[in-house]
Parts: C-alpha cells; structure tokens; sequence
C-alpha cells in the first residue's frame, strides 16, 4: 500500500507538473513552454447576449529547473486590464509529494502600476485509483498608496482517464476597496493531441458576485 502511494505521488510530479494549466507550487520543467488561451462568456437570465467577453492568456517557461518565467494577461475587449509578468522558484526541499513555491510578478492592473508577490503549496494525492492534488495559491496583487486584492484560489484536480482532467476551484479575495467574493469554478479538460487540451468550464458567483459563465479554453505544451 505504501509503495503504491509513492508511486502514485512520483506519477503525480512528473505528469501534472506538466499538464496541469494552473502549474502553482509545480514548476515547468528547463526548456518547457505551456500556453494557455481561454474565453469567458457572462449569462445574463440565463442566456448570452454575446456583449461581455473575458479573454484570458497565461503563459509559463522553465528558464531553469528551478525557476520558472511567466505570463498572466486577461481582459474584456474594450479593456485588457491585467499584464503581469512573474517569476517563481521553489521554496524549501523540492523532492517528496508535497511542494511549495514563491512567486513575485510586476505590470499592469486596471492601467495602474501593480507589483504581485505570491506564494503556492501542494501536493499529490489519490482518491483509489484515480491520481490528483490538491494546491492553495495565495497573492496580492499591490497597486501605488497599498491599494489591492488579496487573492487565494483553493484547487483539487483529478485525473479519471489518461486524457481526461477534472479540476474544482474555489476563487476567493479581498480587495481593499470593497467587500471580499468568492466563485466556485469546476471545468473538465481533455488531450486532443499530445501536448494539447481543450478546456469547458462554469464560473459562479458565491459571495458579492452572482455572474454565472460559460468559459472555453485551449492549453498548449512544447
């Protein structure tokens, strides 16, 4: 029983480390690349009108194996408001199932100047035969004068299949400038090719928040 679970934990750091779109306290391997295009569409009485669309791209290289340089961008098409470029290493012994890692970014945030330190744990698990993790990533994203968000998503991924990956996402935070939300956020992903995904999900408002979309992306390793 013990062996099986060590090596279920070696599968899960070899495999989601790569695939999985949110990398957090899992860094990209020297020389990997992974490409992440999504489109969010917002209902409204439960029918789009095709006037709000939420664009999103995030990107991750591994300049070394540990160091890992990347992108997050995202925005509306009259208003792309977020850049953030950041960097992330990894905190503490890097070998065994459990991982942590420390982040700093820098760019833009709703046109203002933002600086966003992070840090991310996590680990593999198994529910039986099925392999997953669980993972926390916590960051502030600061703006001129102390101005921000406090942000921590909480994840649990599952892999049933060789292809197939289901994710459960929990998106909380706290902005300084009004009440603090939080959505839940299931999406289910498959390989078309190797190296590639295509992802459908739901993002709901729980808390501050009752938008309701549909979100359709496309993940790209080399």
């Amino acid at each position: 029983m013990f062996q099986a679970r060590v090596l279920a934990l070696s599968f899960l750091t070899m495999v989601f480390g790569a695939d999985m779109g949110w990398a957090g306290a899992w860094l990209r391997a020297d020389g990997e690349t992974f490409l992440s295009f999504s489109v969010e569409t917002e209902f409204e009485n439960g029918i789009t009108d095709g006037s709000r669309l939420y664009g999103t791209v995030y990107a991750e290289h591994g300049l070394t194996q540990n160091l890992t340089l990347g992108l997050d961008a995202g925005g509306y098409e009259e208003d792309f408001g977020k850049v953030i470029g950041f960097l992330r290493w990894p905190l503490g012994v890097t070998e065994g199932p459990t991982k942590l890692a420390l982040e700093f970014g820098m760019g833009l945030a709703n046109d203002t100047f933002a600086i966003r330190p992070g840090i991310s744990w996590g680990r593999g698990i198994s529910a039986g035969d099925t392999p997953g993790w669980l993972s926390v990533e916590t960051r502030a994203t600061i703006f001129d004068g102390f101005d921000g968000v406090f942000e921590t998503d909480f994840t649990i991924g599952l892999k049933p299949a060789p292809k197939s990956i289901i994710l459960f996402q929990l998106q909380t935070g706290t902005p300084s400038q009004s009440d603090p939300y939080a959505k839940l956020a299931p999406s289910y992903v498959h390989e078309i090719k190797p190296g590639r995904h295509i992802e459908l999900g739901l993002t709901a408002g729980i808390l501050e928040d009752d938008d309701f979309k549909l979100k359709f992306g496309f993940w790209r390793r080399f």
